[in-house]
């Protein structure tokens, strides 16, 4: 009797915590880390029968936040599916430690153009400004922006 009792409590606390329904949309947004800060979802791209958009992710961490940046091809099934085709983490920004600010992003037929601010934490915020060009064949080109 006793142990039926306890069975019984433990079930209808587990019950009163856990939800109930199973939503796989609201439980991949749940789990997203809080470092995840921008999201963005531009253009189109089509290679190899693929097509799908652009995505562009920005992450942020540390007390004095530094960015790191991820380009993403998702890809759009027929039945209008989405999964992640390819991922490119710009190693760059992570060598840099410096936050990003102010993004303005540009697609075109050769890909993705992202121009943006670097703010540098170590100097008060000093602002510099930066660009990123990246085609469909995950080949890009990172630096100081030269206008």
């Amino acid at each position: 009797m006793i142990v039926r009792a306890a069975l019984t409590a433990c079930l209808l606390t587990v019950a009163t915590v856990a939800p109930l329904r199973a939503d796989a949309i609201s439980d991949g947004v749940a789990a997203l880390s809080g470092t995840v800060q921008d999201v963005r979802t531009v253009g189109t791209w089509e290679k190899d029968d693929k097509k799908g958009l652009y995505r562009v992710v920005i992450v942020r961490s540390g007390p004095e936040p530094t960015a790191r940046l991820f380009i993403q091809w998702l890809a759009v099934a027929e039945d209008g599916t989405i999964t992640i085709d390819r991922t490119v983490d710009i190693k760059e920004m992570v060598e840099l430690k410096r936050n990003i600010g102010d993004v303005v992003i540009e697609t075109d037929e050769d890909g993705l153009s992202l121009f943006f601010e670097v703010i540098d934490p170590a100097t008060d915020g000093a602002k510099d400004s930066y660009e990123l060009f990246i085609g469909d064949d995950e080949a890009y080109r990172f630096g100081p922006a030269s206008n």
